[in-house]
């Protein structure tokens, strides 16, 4: 019997990031909401859509551990793209301090995950 298919918990926390931004999101201005704001949704997407394929790699060779490495580096760029659109809209003062104090610590401990899952990959390969 095949096993059942469990998201990690970073697929969680970005789902939450995700829930956390999108009213923020519907509040932009009108221009920098189809800028900027739907790249925010568009990585945050990617990186849900990453977090699956690397936990979907044959973990039992080096070649899958290789791919699902690879899979986690675009996750952290992802992030880290995320995070720089955040802080523009920060300081041009579309999200106030405590939003982006939110965020902040949530996109952190996201990429605290991602950066112990990264390594989990390279010793393993």
């Amino acid at each position: 019997m095949e096993r059942e298919f469990k998201h990690p918990q970073i697929f969680a926390d970005v789902l939450t990031l995700s829930q956390l931004y999108y009213p923020l999101h519907n509040n932009l201005p009108k221009p920098f909401r189809f800028a900027v704001g739907e790249l925010i949704l568009s990585e945050l997407a990617e990186c849900l859509r990453l977090i699956v394929l690397a936990n979907a790699v044959d973990k039992q060779n080096a070649a899958g551990r290789t791919e699902g490495g690879a899979y986690v580096r675009k996750v952290r760029a992802s992030v880290e793209v995320i995070r720089g659109f955040l802080l523009l809209a920060w300081k041009l003062k579309f999200v106030s301090h405590g939003a982006m104090t939110e965020l902040s610590s949530r996109l952190e401990a996201i990429a605290k995950q991602a950066a112990r899952w990264e390594q989990w990959f390279e010793r393993s390969a």
